[in-house]
């Protein structure tokens, strides 16, 4: 059979199952199908992009009628010009990336993973070499089947520290450094005046990054879920099952509740001098960047990068609270004299873990609860390396189904149908520290 006639093979028996009745599946089959419909649907896109390429390669546009090949496409797909060339030049790429190429209809994969790596490729430095691009090439490839869009866009940005961490930090350094300069530029608020029906006020407008984590860490500290039964719990130290907020309220309206609350409770005295605000934003910090002895950038517990400049400046101010690593600590393993977590452990626990530790999961630390591996009513120790984050789904979940959890150096690991799996959260790469 040639391809087409594969192909129209193919539609026919997507059509007949389209006819079926869904409604009559099992949960397990219709996740079976799902699953099985994804990998066709990885498998063509490699073959569509495949296509575009050739069909690119040799004008194929010219025995349509189309103008060019973009408005093939898009007629073709149904899809905007914008959408038209996005693809177009991705299939362009994947010919000059033949490990993006052959992975591209592996589970985990996507178009969307397939276009940050390549766009990767294409920023790397153009002194290095055939084999340092491969070995570049292959480990985003290999991140890019177990990280999320999200995490691998991260890991991305910092594709050389396969080869030189230092030089990646130079180059990180220098693009957050254009980047906050031009938000700063950029920043604006605005309010407006009273609805004359509802005299509610509108007001808006853009902020640079790290100023948006510090909101977002005040807001948080008020509206994560389960925080007031939490709370409650670790003040009297009765045990007792959280119950989630019922109000109904969108989480919309209850960020907006809790802005409210944090304006009218500003402490007005302090205004001039530290901002006077109460909740803090982590930020990890390398103690040789603090110190200024390198560039390494900070990230805050949202994801967001810092310069090395920027962090050093704001390292002492009120709403930021560093993890400096390789710095002095303070004693965090209380072993049994408490029941919960105290907040420098949580706060050593959402650096270690970067948010709900459960494989595949991207909830924020400020959304997790501390979770003891080894049960504290079974002898579990309430310190750091019995300590998970989890948010308050996984948190019931692993409760509920007893999931078993190991560390494996110091991170923590989740057996899940016979297999340990950990999530696969992107970590930038430490340089190795020389002490005398």
């Amino acid at each position: 059979m040639d391809v087409i006639g594969g192909l129209r093979s193919g539609q026919r028996f997507l059509a007949s199952a389209l006819t079926r009745d869904l409604g009559s599946l099992s949960p397990e089959q219709l996740a079976a199908e799902a699953a099985a419909v994804q990998s066709l649907r990885r498998q063509a896109d490699a073959l569509n992009l495949a296509l575009l390429a050739a069909a690119d390669a040799k004008n194929a546009h010219r025995t349509t009628g189309d103008a060019d090949m973009t408005a093939l496409v898009a007629n073709g797909a149904g899809i905007t010009r914008r959408e038209a060339t996005k693809q177009i030049k991705l299939a362009t790429r994947i010919e000059t990336a033949p490990q993006v190429k052959k992975a591209l209809a592996k589970p985990g994969m996507s178009t969307a993973k397939a276009a940050i790596v390549t766009g990767a490729l294409d920023d790397l430095p153009s002194d290095l070499t055939a084999a340092q691009r491969d070995q570049v090439e292959f480990e985003l490839v290999e991140a890019a089947q177990e990280m999320t869009a999200d995490q691998l866009t991260r890991k991305a940005k910092r594709a050389i520290e396969t080869l030189d961490v230092k030089r990646a930090d130079d180059i990180e350094n220098k693009r957050l450094q254009r980047e906050e300069h031009a938000q700063r530029q950029l920043s604006e608020f605005w309010v407006g005046r009273p609805d004359e029906q509802t005299g509610l006020v509108k007001f808006g407008g853009k902020t640079d990054a790290l100023t948006a984590d510090m909101l977002r860490a005040v807001i948080e500290s008020k509206t994560s879920p389960r925080k007031r039964a939490l709370a409650e719990a670790e003040k009297t130290g009765v045990d007792v099952t959280p119950v989630e907020d019922r109000r109904d309220l969108t989480p919309a309206e209850k960020a907006g509740e809790a802005f409210a609350e944090i304006i009218r409770h500003l402490p007005t005295e302090s205004f001039g001098n530290h901002g006077g605000v109460n909740a803090a934003l982590v930020v990890t910090i390398d103690e040789q960047a603090l110190r200024g002895q390198t560039d390494r950038a900070g990230v805050t517990e949202f994801g967001t990068s810092i310069s090395a400049g920027e962090l050093r400046m704001i390292a002492c101010n009120a709403g930021i609270l560093p993890a400096v690593l390789d710095g002095s600590s303070v004693p965090l393993d209380v072993g049994r004299t408490k029941r919960f977590h105290t907040q420098k452990q949580r706060i050593a626990l959402a650096q270690r873990d970067q948010g709900c530790a459960y494989p595949g999961c991207d909830r924020p630390p400020g959304w997790c609860e501390s979770h003891h591996a080894t049960r504290w009513t079974d002898g579990g120790h309430t310190n750091i390396d019995n300590g998970v984050l989890l948010c308050g789904h996984h948190h019931r979940h692993v409760h509920q189904t007893d999931i078993p959890i190991r560390f494996v150096d110091r991170h923590p690991e989740f057996q899940i149908r016979g297999t340990w799996q950990h999530n696969h959260r992107y970590r930038p790469r430490q340089r190795e520290l020389i002490t005398a």
